[in-house]
């Protein structure tokens, strides 16, 4: 019966876990979309919802295909963290090992080189304000995740 609640437990929190995330990527493709559309439309961005959810079903499609994409690109990204910090092998020279919590440079550096890549790029908006959220919230988790091993 404890083995029974203990995973029941567990199933709830990782669903719970997930939610969060969801919750997480909604707000910064929401921020994002928001800022572009209050600047297109020359509006305040609590003006923007409107035109967001109930202006056009294409607005509101594309809005779901940004968070859902958020959404995967965050999932791999700490797939991939998680996987170079529990992995502890010097497979890059950019790795520093301490007190069992590693920071992957390499991580970090590619990250750079994408934002660049998106700056030289001519690309909308959008894709430059969403860029800066996630990657600003990836930093975050990543340094929420340096805190949490050194504790």
């Amino acid at each position: 019966m404890n083995n029974e609640r203990y995973l029941k437990f567990k199933k709830d929190f990782i669903v719970l876990y997930l939610a969060r995330n969801g919750i997480m990527t909604f707000l910064i493709t929401l921020g994002s979309f928001g800022l572009d559309l209050s600047n297109y439309y020359q509006i305040s961005f609590t003006e923007t919802i409107p035109y967001l959810f109930s202006n056009s079903i294409f607005t509101f499609m594309y809005f779901c295909l940004v968070w859902i994409f958020n959404y995967l690109l965050f999932e791999l990204f700490k797939i991939l963290s998680d996987w170079y910090d529990e992995s502890h092998h010097q497979t890059f020279k950019f790795m520093y090992h301490e007190h069992n919590y590693s920071i992957s440079w390499i991580m970090y550096v590619v990250m750079l080189v994408i934002l660049i890549l998106i700056q030289i790029l001519d690309l909308p908006t959008l894709f430059h304000l969403d860029a800066y959220f996630m990657f600003g919230f990836m930093i975050l988790r990543s340094i929420k995740q340096i805190y949490k091993k050194r504790l």
